[in-house]
């Protein structure tokens, strides 16, 4: 039996007044589980500890594109 990845597709954003503010999550998707990291991909929260969370739990970063002060980030985790 071949079980489905689990992926989760992020938008984040920078303040564009602030270059060095950190990247917040307005849009989380995941398609299948994103556990542990369920709890940081909530909008408004930190985009690195997410990404954190995710590569260390098995999550693998298969894509991302930076629109300036916005991005688009997939990570996937095969069964």
């Amino acid at each position: 039996m071949n079980n489905s990845p689990d992926i989760v597709f992020i938008i984040w954003e920078r303040n564009s007044s602030n270059s060095r503010a950190p990247r917040r999550i307005v849009q989380a998707t995941v398609i299948g589980s994103a556990n542990p990291c369920r709890n940081l991909l909530d909008r408004n929260d930190r985009f690195s500890r997410a990404q954190r969370c995710l590569l260390e739990n098995g999550f693998e970063r298969e894509f991302q594109e930076v629109f300036g002060t916005f991005g688009v980030s997939v990570f996937v985790r095969s069964s």
